[in-house]
């Protein structure tokens, strides 16, 4: 059945709308026949519509949800259905009126979405149109709004600040400064907060959260507009609040302002923090760099694991100082995978460009003799980047190796931009336990009990995902908003989440450790990837096997005639060191 043979006819795709086959499975999407219908309906007359209203109140989830999509899809044709969306958003606000209600941008919507906002979809929220989205920030504002409300608002108005409109800015602005100005800050209603509570380099919030902490974390998300948040930022940072702290700070890393480095610096010397550190260390921009310069070079050297090393080495390469030239060639060869690569990808960077001619006889040799996978995928990038000519891997297998068909849950999805690399899910969140209760758990691409809490992955392709705790009563933020969280599997007792994308010309991909100490939990980039995760597996020793794109996308897509896919399988040790896997058979 093709979408546009599904059916013809209003009377037909009417008919098949509501043609459901066997129990409904609670799965988010829609099955075919419905999909199909909504679809050819969305494009037919607005008389339409009062029949399509009537599908709104009828006993089947599927053939509502069809109803709303399909009147979604109308726009303008079918604003006289609104009053009966909001009826049915409030008979079911996690279905797909909302959905629809967003597409027509109707302002009579707003106190629903409101009154509804805990229980509907965030994905839906994160899409309502330029009428309906201040109602957001109406939240934001409101004294009153629960702390859950407040992590729901800036979940959504973190997740696209892209596409705000330019007024977005100075309301956050004028919305921090005042809260800022409150001789005490104001927390949402109803907490109870101990005097001190312990200090964090993740980020909190809860309760005892204060409402600053949500707008400065909105407004870290606006990176463009750097340069004139700063201030709110630096105010948020001099308030001193272990709880809004950590925001602020991230702020001021998003926005590459100098004023964070002595912070940053004086949690890298935290083991706990250091994780932390290094990621904002790679992310400060060239006025902020030269300051953490000799820190990262110590580290480099001396520091005790190899993400730890490899981290500051990558953290080196966004700077090109001259002084970092002779430890990272040094790097190349040192005693673990991790900081090889690291030290590859750093020199092969463009900010070491002005270093070209003498770094090119390293990459080559690199390419042709080193043992690591991605070190040899770095050098072969950096070259190619240079002449403008392909290197063709000669590592590279065929991907039908690689990729386990049905086994193992994994399959290609190919978008109209990037190819995503998805599992088969367990349908819907667990029944029981702490992953029972979390918000839009059906949509998650990762869902792991940790005893009481749940690790939550939220993975939207290009535009990046997160990777949050959820306890009772509290999240974490682990991760945002670059982390793409595929999967999530135990590895000698460490909880390890594949995290990657593979997009346009590229892909990548990385294994982020998440552990916890005193109540604190922490995510802990640690192992690169040559590309795209494909596939991966728990060999008998209990390594992990991984199987990965060679960040050629235009070679990924396995079952095209005459299509090669070059690919790497990687085993990954306790320790986090990548070693290549014979392609015998699939891992």
């Amino acid at each position: 059945m093709t979408w546009e043979g599904c059916c013809e006819g209003t009377t037909a795709c009417l008919a098949l709308l509501q043609e459901v086959h066997g129990p409904d499975t609670g799965k988010k999407w829609l099955p075919p026949e419905q999909a199909c219908a909504a679809w050819k309906l969305g494009r037919a007359e607005e008389d339409v519509v009062p029949r399509l209203v009537q599908l709104l109140r009828h006993a089947d989830r599927r053939v509502r949800g069809g109803a709303a999509q399909a009147l979604s899809a109308m726009e303008g044709k079918a604003r006289g259905a609104v009053p009966a969306l909001l009826e049915a958003y409030a008979r079911e606000p996690g279905g797909m009126a909302l959905h629809a209600l967003s597409s027509l941008d109707d302002a009579r919507a707003a106190p629903a979405i409101v009154r509804h906002l805990l229980e509907s979809r965030m994905s839906t929220l994160e899409h309502l149109g330029p009428t309906l989205a201040p109602v957001l920030l109406d939240v934001l504002e409101n004294p009153e709004s629960s702390w859950e409300s407040l992590v729901r608002v800036r979940y959504v108005l973190a997740r696209r600040a892209s596409s705000h409109t330019d007024n977005v800015v100075p309301r956050l602005r004028m919305l921090l400064s005042r809260e800022l100005a409150e001789p005490i800050l104001r927390r949402p209603p109803g907490a109870s907060c101990p005097a001190a509570p312990a200090p964090s380099c993740e980020v909190i919030f809860d309760g005892c959260t204060p409402r600053a902490a949500y707008v400065a974390s909105v407004l870290a998300a606006h990176e463009r507009r750097g340069a004139e948040v700063a201030p709110e930022a630096l105010q948020a940072l001099q308030r001193a609040d272990v709880r809004l702290t950590p925001v602020a700070l991230h702020a001021l890393v998003a926005f590459e302002s100098p004023a964070a480095v002595p912070l940053v610096l004086q949690q890298l010397a935290v083991p706990e923090c250091r994780a932390r550190a290094l990621t904002s260390l790679a992310s400060l921009g060239p006025v902020a760099r030269p300051a953490a310069t000799e820190p990262l070079l110590r580290l480099l050297a001396t520091g005790e694991e190899g993400w730890e090393r490899a981290r500051a080495a990558e953290a080196l390469g966004r700077g090109g100082d001259a002084g970092a030239l002779a430890a990272l060639r040094q790097a190349v060869y040192a005693p673990h995978s991790e900081v090889q690569a690291a030290a590859i990808a750093a020199l092969g960077s463009d900010a070491f460009r002005a270093h070209e001619e003498e770094l090119a006889p390293l990459f080559h040799q690199v390419v042709a003799t080193h043992a690591s996978s991605l070190a040899r995928s770095h050098a072969r990038l950096a070259l190619e980047w240079r002449s403008g000519q392909e290197m063709r891997p000669a590592d590279s297998i065929d991907c039908a190796r690689v990729i386990p068909g049905h086994g193992a849950g994994w399959e290609l999805r190919q978008g109209h931009t990037s190819l995503q690399l998805h599992w088969d899910k367990v349908e819907g969140p667990p029944r029981e336990g702490p992953c029972a209760d979390v918000p839009d758990g059906d949509s998650a691409s990762v869902l792991e009990a940790m005893g009481e809490a749940c690790l939550v992955g939220r993975d939207d392709g290009e535009f990046g995902g997160t990777l949050e705790v959820h306890e009772a009563g509290r999240v974490t933020v682990l991760e945002e908003p670059q982390a793409n969280p595929l999967q999530a599997v135990r590895m000698h007792g460490t909880l390890v989440v594949v995290e990657g994308l593979a997009h346009l010309a590229g892909g990548a991909g990385r294994l982020v450790r998440v552990d916890e100490s005193e109540g604190r939990w922490r995510a802990t980039p640690w192992v690169t990837l040559p590309g795209a995760p494909m596939a991966y597996a728990l060999d008998e020793a209990g390594d992990l096997v991984v199987g990965t794109t060679n960040q050629r996308l235009d070679e990924v897509v396995c079952g095209r005639a005459g299509a090669f896919a070059p690919a790497h399988v990687l085993l990954v040790t306790v320790d986090g060191r990548l070693a290549p896997v014979e392609p015998v058979g699939r891992p």
